[in-house]
């Protein structure tokens, strides 16, 4: 049964990536598959390459100062924390707050083995993001000779039990944020200051890497006594790995498995209880209002908005982009010469980019992050005939669905860019390149994303967050995007740069964005309007 249900659970994880056809069978499913590997290997690779260049930094400098083990131990806090991260949302809706938990619970199924079925399901994301670190870490310390035999062993023992240790920790939090959530009345913005206030601390780490690994490596010594007292697992597998040592490698053996082996033996024990208790959530009080009259747009564009708001997983999944846009916009105005002198010292390496085309270009790279529009559609899930026999007409429900998308981009991203004008601009043509080119493609993000959601839509699903993190049209319009943002600027450096100005090309590409955008919602209000009708 535990099998049964995991092949289940797995394949709810990966249908997000396309709409299968029921009759397409096997094959159909089978191209699925392949699908979610091409986008594993995409991610995958990203991720190789940004963790093989901070291993490479690290790997001679600790072990020519004799503290090999900080080399490892940081790899196992960089797994732990980029585990717990990724999973811990994940873990609180698929083990505390699955949809179809009352579903299975009415069927003669043990408690204990939906839990492990799920617990399977996140541990094959775990172990993903464990082997891409892992192998980034390997090849420099094997390349480099200082691999021994027992070194690999404790290696392969410690990167099998990693994930235990996160993933033990994952449901800890998972739970203590759960029980937190249903006691808070705005338990959404809680959701959302708690996620933001996690990717903070990693990008704050990761843009603080160099300092700290410095600081490590000039006070080794001090350092290995704190962090052996302070983090026990990571020392354990870091002596274990690079010095071999038994001693070391039990102790982490035990770090991962008995942390793990209790909170499962907790859980299954009363996961059934866990899953029925009604933890009686404060209500809001309903408070009469007058109605007022608005237009079908108006109303559908509003309810679109309201939905967005409710979904904080929604929010940091498909508009991180906004987020970065308004930090940005701040930092610019607040710490403007600081960032204005780091700006100038690329420069030299652009081949003279003006500040200007600097800052549109990262704005529109932070705009294709917003991918919203491509899962609208698929958000109506098996209430779309609520919509579909709504007195709108599908023109309607489509203009309301791209408005949402360029309403929740467009103004993050021009206040971000009178930030940047007001610092970097120096001329009208600066102020029409920062303002312009990022709307533009904002515009033509939002319908572009709604067409390609409209041919493949994803409508049976049991949380949001595999529509907007794995199916094939969020996929597509964000790699999409920024493989057009890739190309333009290939094109440039390739074919047009001894034609035209930068300034020119740029305000050039924002005409040709504007004439995609006409192109699309012609599509969209007629051939669009009826593939919305035959959904």
């Amino acid at each position: 049964m535990i099998r049964k249900l995991f092949t289940l659970n797995l394949k709810a994880l990966s249908s997000g990536a396309l709409r299968i056809n029921k009759a397409g069978g096997k094959n159909a499913f089978t191209g699925e598959i392949w699908f979610i590997v091409l986008i594993a290997i995409i991610v995958g690779a990203s991720l190789f390459g940004i963790f093989l260049s901070l291993f490479n930094v690290m790997l001679e400098p600790y072990f020519t100062a004799g503290i090999g083990w900080m080399y490892f131990a940081v790899l196992a806090l960089t797994v732990f924390a980029l585990c717990v991260v990724s999973t811990i949302f994940t873990a609180s809706a698929q083990i505390f707050g699955a949809k179809d938990n009352e579903l299975l619970l009415s069927m003669p199924i043990r408690p204990s083995a939906i839990l492990l079925s799920r617990l399977l399901v996140l541990l094959v994301m775990e172990y993903f993001f464990t082997l891409v670190a892992a192998l980034a870490a390997f090849f420099p310390w094997l390349a480099g000779g200082y691999a021994t035999a027992s070194g690999i062993l404790f290696f392969v023992i410690g990167v099998l039990l990693l994930p235990l240790l996160s993933l033990a920790v994952s449901l800890l939090l998972a739970w203590v944020l759960g029980f937190i959530l249903s006691r808070v009345r705005y338990k959404n913005i809680v959701t959302l200051v708690v996620s933001i206030g996690f990717l903070l601390a990693y990008f704050y780490f990761y843009f603080n890497m160099q300092s700290y690994l410095n600081e490590l490596l000039m006070r080794g010594e001090e350092i290995a006594e704190a962090f052996r007292m302070a983090m026990p697992p990571f020392y354990a597998f870091g002596r274990s790995v690079a010095d071999g040592s038994a001693s070391a490698g039990l102790q982490f053996i035990l770090w991962a498995i008995l942390p793990f082996a209790a909170a499962v033996a907790l859980l299954a024990v009363n996961y059934g209880k866990v899953l029925t208790v009604n933890r009686g959530g404060i209500k809001i009080e309903y408070k009469e209002r007058a109605a007022k009259s608005q237009s079908s747009l108006t109303a559908l564009t509003r309810k679109e908005l309201a939905h967005f708001r409710s979904k904080p997983t929604v929010i940091l999944n498909a508009s991180l982009g906004s987020l970065f846009m308004l930090i940005g916009g701040i930092a610019i105005l607040v710490k403007g010469s600081e960032i204005l002198s780091y700006l100038t010292a690329m420069l030299p390496a652009l081949n003279g980019v003006s500040l200007s085309a600097l800052c549109a270009a990262l704005l529109v790279f932070l705009c294709s992050a917003n991918n919203l529009s491509a899962s609208l559609i698929s958000f109506e899930g098996r209430n779309l005939w609520i919509m579909k026999s709504s007195p709108v007409s599908p023109k309607t429900v489509l203009l309301a669905k791209a408005g949402a998308h360029w309403l929740i981009s467009a103004i993050p991203c021009f206040a971000a860019s009178a930030c940047a004008g007001i610092v970097v601009a120096g001329s009208v043509w600066d102020w029409l390149v920062v303002l312009l080119l990022p709307q533009t493609f904002i515009v033509l993000t939002a319908v572009g994303g709604l067409a390609i959601n409209l041919n493949l839509p994803k409508l049976e699903w049991s949380n949001e967050i595999y529509v907007v993190k794995q199916s094939a049209s969020a996929m597509i319009t964000l790699f999409g995007g920024m493989g057009a943002i890739a190309l333009i600027g290939l094109l440039y450096a390739l074919l047009f740069s001894g034609m035209m100005s930068l300034m020119v090309y740029l305000l050039f590409c924002a005409a040709v964005f504007v004439i995609a955008v006409a192109a699309i919602c012609i599509w969209l209000m007629n051939v669009g309007t009826k593939k919305f009708a035959a959904l």
